[in-house]
């Protein structure tokens, strides 16, 4: 199972780059006049977080707390963090020889979180009339 989710992770690290090639500045500020919604900005910068944080705790094997290193917030940015924070996700699992019963938990949880904001950012990229890349299946 952990090999499946693995590969789902992949996969959705994938999607994400896909998401961002396709999205411009104004895109990344867009928001919907809703009461607590996210611009697509807040929603890459929690997925880059959550990767940094996560490729911790996996290493650690342990939560260690969340914490982004994002301190720019352009498209190039957010491409550069997106497809950094996936690298060292991938490395420190390939690096695991004892897979805990928590290091499975963090992985489920982090494969959880891409898809939680994958599902949340379809909805605000219809709402504010643009579509997903063909990689985010869900769409």
């Amino acid at each position: 199972m952990r090999t499946l989710i693995i590969q789902k992770l992949e996969a959705r690290f994938n999607a994400y780059a896909d998401l961002i090639a396709q999205t411009d500045a104004p895109a990344l500020e867009a928001k919907l006049a809703v009461e607590k919604h996210k611009s697509l900005k807040e929603h890459l910068w929690c997925v880059v977080g959550a990767r940094q944080s996560y490729a911790k705790a996996l290493e650690a094997n342990q939560w260690q707390g969340f914490s982004c290193g994002m301190t720019d917030f352009a498209p190039a940015d957010f491409q550069d963090a997106l497809a950094h924070s996936a690298a060292d996700v991938l490395k420190v699992i390939h690096a695991i020889d004892e897979w805990t019963e928590e290091r499975n938990a963090l992985l489920a949880t982090l494969a959880e979180h891409e898809v939680m904001h994958e599902g949340q950012i379809i909805r605000h990229l219809y709402g504010v009339g643009s579509r997903a890349p063909a990689s985010w299946t869900w769409a």
